[in-house]
């Protein structure tokens, strides 16, 4: 009965189109969510931050600071509308958001119903957020900030076949805008070409990476632009550029060559985005019971794994909170044919019932 039932909760998820910026849908979602809690005896706060919902639900009133919080995102990227469906094929569950992150959701909401005769006895805590896709900055960080802040956060949206996520890249998202004066194209003397000192600062930056692979600082110059037609000397031009780094420590010196490259040439800097890189341990306290329950029940060895992309859990590390990130067997997230193990997705809720009653357990 708890397999059909926790099934039947993923399928009302994936049903969901909670796709970026379908504000609607994402109402409907956290509603269904924040009453399938509430009649279970949590208690919810639910807040609407830069246009994004979120919702928290803790197992005592007012709580900010419980000992575990469990946190997803509802928000997936668009997709066809057979996608919305959730499909069993084969021992896979086929839809958008199955491993990214629903699956995570329904676990949580199934560990809840099983409990609900005796929550008060667990101290933990639920978050759920609808702007991962677009950054996270309106859902957790800002709740981070207003004092939801756990002793151990699980967060499965990274770490693939349950090798739980030990580092991921920090990084900055910058902007070089570089300005001139136009004239006509057969007459370039009269003009100041604004591509020219871009294109310059560009190589001059990009000489500070040497080497580009998984375990080195990376950058990626994304986008140039400028000018109006080739008979007309820009007036403007702009790039953004995307700048991974190993590590938090590793930031200042990448950032001051870049200012000093830019200054040189005269260029406007930005930095739009800094996200922060995230070294866990499993050997922490918090962490090493999860991976030690991922072993017992599904056989698999914890070692760990290390993330080039980014997720949520990078806004846990100015607090110095572990996070536990791992998805269970699956793969294409993002994609058409995006799919989660069956047999992994209930591993999982077992997993996380262990976890929750040697760690939350008051």
């Amino acid at each position: 009965m708890s397999y059909i039932i926790m099934e039947e909760i993923l399928g009302k998820l994936v049903g969901f189109h909670t796709v970026v910026d379908d504000t609607q849908a994402t109402h409907e979602a956290m509603d269904y969510i924040a009453t399938f809690l509430a009649q279970r005896g949590m208690h919810i706060e639910r807040f609407e931050l830069g246009g994004h919902e979120s919702l928290v639900a803790t197992t005592g009133p007012g709580i900010k600071t419980p000992k575990v919080l469990l946190a997803a995102h509802l928000d997936v990227l668009p997709g066809a509308d057979e996608l919305f469906e959730l499909r069993l094929e084969d021992g896979k569950f086929y839809g958008r958001g199955t491993l990214d992150m629903k699956f995570a959701i329904a676990a949580y909401l199934r560990f809840v119903d099983d409990n609900r005769e005796h929550l008060a006895k667990y101290d933990f805590g639920i978050m759920i957020t609808s702007d991962e896709e677009q950054g996270g900055f309106e859902g957790i960080e800002k709740l981070l900030k207003e004092g939801y802040l756990p002793k151990v956060c699980v967060l499965p949206d990274g770490g693939d076949n349950w090798q739980v996520q030990l580092t991921s890249k920090g990084f900055f998202y910058l902007k070089l805008q570089s300005y001139g004066t136009t004239a006509h194209g057969s007459r370039p003397w009269r003009g100041v070409n604004a591509i020219e000192p871009l294109l310059e600062a560009l190589r001059e930056i990009r000489s500070g990476f040497t080497e580009l692979g998984p375990k080195t600082n990376t950058i990626n110059i994304g986008t140039i632009s400028g000018g109006g037609g080739p008979n007309q000397v820009p007036d403007y031009a702009e790039s953004l550029i995307d700048i991974r780094t190993t590590a938090e420590s590793e930031k200042p010196a990448i950032l001051e060559h870049v200012r000093a490259v830019c200054k040189a040439h005269t260029i406007s800097l930005t930095v739009i985005l800094d996200g922060a890189a995230t070294h866990f341990s499993l050997e922490d306290p918090l962490i090493a019971p999860f991976a030690r329950h991922i072993t017992e029940v599904t056989g698999v060895k914890v070692h760990g794994s290390h993330t080039l992309g980014s997720n949520d859990t990078r806004f846990f590390t100015p607090y110095n909170i572990p996070c536990i990130s791992c998805y269970p067997s699956g793969a294409g997230h993002h994609g058409p044919d995006e799919w989660l193990s069956q047999e992994a997705f209930h591993q999982f809720r077992e997993v996380l019932g262990r976890y929750l009653e040697e760690v939350a357990r008051l």
